[in-house]
């Protein structure tokens, strides 16, 4: 058995899988957000911690697991969120700033407007200059903290000798789950962090200095699959080895295997990210795309993969939710958005925390244009479902452009492709083939895949990927209409772009 924990953004989950991937339970928890109208986005590091190890708890004793029988643990996360903590008691000073904070976007406005500097940290990252990365949280977190200044002062103790520390979601849950034995990270998360030197898969000297860090204040670097630690016996009764680790969306795009170049993975949770593998050489991207490590295997050439992303996806259909009361559940939505055909003229464009790829735009703002007389909760929620399909089709077309190739086969995942009009109508907008795995929760299944290769459960990556299957393909139905709302979705869009400025 495989112990997967995957902690998400809205919920954090622990998922059981056996050495044929096959899901034998799941137990998951929803986790706060605290967000403002400045753009700030906060989440308590004590509730990532003890939500997740409760849903660990619960799930080995509802399914009555005896603990001999635990191969591996292996763990999934939500990226780039930052926190800092005190290392002599493993206590968190603040809040954790969640991937979505704009609160650095005028300091990575500065560093943007010098260019030769912004041209390096590209060339060394792979990345753009964005808030949503976590070097300048870390840089305002730390400024904080030696500047006397907030709750970090307060929250350090006086007798620390050991110093606060930064780390993203990895690192946090790893210190916890090994009893502060671990200070470790992997590449696919540290390359989040607009600190790693893609190359090298270290700590970068010239970024650290910029952003006034000392690499004692992070992680160590080590491969995303191999012997992290042991679990702290009191947890679970029983040592458990933790042998693999991802961020969450290339967990979710190492369980789709090995993909070819007509082939792209799309995973739809609280935001929508697109990667496509590209081989063992970091190659520079254009605007709007990141290179990333996809994952460092214990004796392999470390591997990368183009991404974007949009920073709204789910986000977006929660707010319809809890925010607006426009429906009761994710349920009630999809079915107002199957009853029609079309959005009666209604768009929406989601840009609640600005826009990512391939605008890059903080100053963006959500807008929903075309509104009359006859419109209906009913063409909201459509127009909300197709918001999200052009968000993915607008990404998909930029790494085409990009590898010179047309990804005519999608293989998606994440908790929105349950919604069938979401699917259908990504689809028709892309003109693609959409494979929706038969693991939605997919960051789980890639987390579990990882851990299992590094506890010897199977002989290569091939043997393992072929446990996973398609649950259901969409071909496209209505293709002149899906282009039409495209081209309506994109008129929209540049009326939302710099809105905030």
């Amino acid at each position: 058995m495989i112990l997967a924990l995957d902690i998400g953004t809205t919920s954090t989950r622990a998922v059981l899988f056996d050495q044929h991937l096959i899901k034998k339970g799941q137990v998951s928890l929803p986790l706060a957000i605290y967000a403002d109208e400045y753009g700030n986005v906060e989440q308590d590091p004590n509730e990532l911690w003890q939500k997740t190890l409760r849903c660990a708890k619960e799930l080995l004793r509802v399914n009555k697991i005896n603990l001999k029988d635990l191969a591996c643990l292996g763990l999934a996360n939500q990226r780039e969120t930052t926190i800092a903590w005190n290392k002599s008691t493993g206590r968190a000073v603040t809040r954790a700033i969640v991937w979505q904070d704009r609160r650095t976007a005028d300091r990575c406005h500065a560093l943007e407007s010098k260019r030769e500097l912004a041209r390096r940290i590209r060339a060394t990252t792979g990345l753009v200059i964005d808030s949503s990365f976590s070097a300048t949280k870390i840089e305002w977190l730390n400024n904080q903290h030696f500047s006397g200044s907030s709750d970090l002062r307060s929250a350090t103790s006086k007798d620390d000798k050991g110093g606060v520390v930064f780390g993203t979601v990895d690192s946090w849950i790893l210190w916890h789950l090994t009893g502060g034995q671990v200070f470790a990270t992997e590449p696919s998360n540290a390359s989040r962090t607009m600190l790693m030197n893609l190359k090298t898969t270290d700590w970068d000297d010239e970024l650290l200095k910029l952003f006034n860090l000392k690499s004692e204040q992070l992680a160590k670097i080590v491969p995303s699959q191999g012997q992290f630690g042991l679990t702290q016996k009191k947890l679970f009764g029983r040592e458990i080895p933790i042998t693999g680790i991802l961020g969450d969306q290339q967990a979710s795009l190492f369980s789709h295997g090995p993909m070819r170049p007509n082939m792209l993975a799309v995973t739809y949770g609280t935001g929508i990210f697109a990667l496509k593998q590209i081989g063992t050489i970091p190659r520079p991207a254009g605007s709007g795309i990141l290179t990333t490590v996809a994952w460092q295997r214990s004796g392999k050439a470390t591997e990368y993969a183009y991404e974007t992303s949009a920073l709204t996806g789910g986000a977006m259909l929660e707010w319809f939710k809890n925010q607006m009361g426009l429906v009761k559940d994710m349920k009630e939505l999809d079915a107002l958005a199957a009853s029609v055909s079309t959005t009666g003229g209604v768009t929406i464009v989601p840009a609640f925390s600005g826009l990512a790829a391939p605008d890059w735009d903080p100053a963006a703002r959500g807008l929903i244009i075309g509104l009359n007389r006859g419109t209906t909760r009913a063409h909201l929620c459509r127009a909300a479902i197709e918001a999200i399909a052009c968000q993915a089709a607008r990404m998909a077309e930029l790494l085409d452009e990009q590898t010179g190739t047309r990804s005519k086969y999608w293989k998606v995942s994440g908790g929105l492709t349950r919604s069938n009009p979401l699917m259908q109508s990504q689809a028709d907008i892309t003109n693609a083939r959409i494979c929706r795995s038969a693991h939605v929760e997919s960051t789980a299944a890639g987390a579990a895949m990882m851990a299992g290769l590094g506890a010897g459960l199977w002989s290569n990556w091939q043997e393992a990927a072929h446990f996973i299957q398609c649950e259901k393909i969409f071909k496209p139905q209505r293709l002149k209409r899906g282009q039409a709302f495209l081209k309506q979705y994109e008129r929209a869009l540049e009326r939302a772009k710099g809105w905030a400025e």
